[in-house]
């Protein structure tokens, strides 16, 4: 039996970082997002033993063991086989996958793997899971199991997808999905640029730091994170009102908000490249993900576009198409009898 599944990206444009624990279990939070026609894709090959095989094209990286055995943590897909080991699948598997950006780029590759790895395991052996369990388990194999400084967006947009308001306290998580008016969201797009910055790196740390400055009671965090809030409901306000420019604008104060929540999210490459940005004429950006480099987004008129990429190009920063995906994550099996020689064949290098 071979199983399919394909799980969007995100772009998130306000909130990030309320979504982290601690503080989104004391204060609440709230984040607003949308997937994008980039994915992780991946297939799952059932066994007859309980031999399992994982391969990721993103790391380059084959491992092979049993079920039940310890995990090594200094396994680069010791996450992987985390999520494995909280389903107890009662058979082994192949799994192959592989996503449309590198990960540590800001677009949510992790969370959006382990959240794949739910959804193809719950196919395969009839777990009937609802999609708040699949985006709760992939979440809580993250941050429960594996002690990471993660927050929840990320797998609940894989599963869900298309553009929603997200609600996160300590005890629940709720999906609102927006229904934005077709026009809102085609001049939407009209408006968005995104860039990849080439810089790849370590969200974990990055969070982490956050989380820190949390506990420690800074007041620059504890501010920013509580205006950011509000600027996320502004946001989804004006989205679902048409009201775009308003909405640029915004992108820009969530920038100076969340370098005031953590001023390690942004070096000096990167502050030059929003600072360009602006000057040749975008009203507002976003750097996705917790910071450090990966990918931006900006809201930027049609009729500076061209100066903007222009400018963007020459510092190093390559233009990337973004579209909307309102699909969520998708599973399904193969019924060509054909294809088991690709089931397998998966691992063959």
């Amino acid at each position: 039996m071979l199983i399919r599944g394909k799980a969007p990206l995100r772009v998130s444009f306000s909130g990030g970082g309320s979504d982290v624990s601690p503080y989104c279990d004391e204060h609440g939070g709230c984040v607003l997002s949308t997937t994008i026609g980039m994915y992780a894709v991946g297939s799952l090959s059932v066994r007859d033993d309980k031999h399992v095989r994982i391969f990721s094209v993103d790391y380059d990286e084959l491992v092979h063991y049993e079920l039940g055995h310890e995990i090594n943590e200094g396994d680069k897909l010791s996450f992987l086989r985390s999520v494995i080991k909280r389903l107890n699948p009662p058979r082994g598997l192949d799994l192959y996958l592989h996503t449309d950006a590198p990960p540590g780029t800001g677009l949510g590759s992790s969370g959006t793997i382990s959240a794949l790895i739910v959804g193809l395991i719950n196919h395969a052996f009839n777990l009937a899971l609802t999609k708040y369990d699949m985006a709760r388990i992939a979440y809580e194999v993250e941050h429960d199991d594996l002690g990471r400084a993660v927050g929840r967006q990320d797998h609940y947009a894989a599963v869900f997808g298309g553009m929603n308001f997200m609600e996160f306290t300590k005890n629940n998580t709720v999906v609102l999905p927006l229904r934005v008016d077709s026009w809102i969201l085609e001049e939407l797009g009209y408006h968005l640029q995104m860039f990849y910055t080439r810089k790849k790196r370590d969200s974990n740390d990055i969070v982490a730091s956050q989380v820190k400055f949390y506990q420690e009671k800074r007041q620059g965090t504890l501010d920013a994170l509580a205006e950011m809030k509000e600027l996320t409901r502004e946001m989804m306000a004006c989205l679902l009102q048409g009201k775009l420019k308003h909405f640029g604008g915004h992108l820009h104060e969530a920038w100076l908000q969340k370098q005031r929540m953590n001023p390690g999210t942004v070096n000096s490459y990167l502050s030059e490249i929003y600072e360009v940005a602006r000057k040749n004429g975008a009203v507002g950006g976003k750097l996705l993900g917790a910071g450090g480099g990966g990918f931006f987004i900006f809201f930027t008129p049609f009729t500076k576009k061209g100066k903007v990429a222009e400018a963007l190009t020459n510092l190093g920063a390559q233009l990337t198409p973004l579209v909307f995906d309102f699909g969520g994550m998708q599973t399904w099996q193969v019924a060509e009898e054909t294809l088991a020689e690709e089931a397998a064949g998966l691992f063959d290098r």
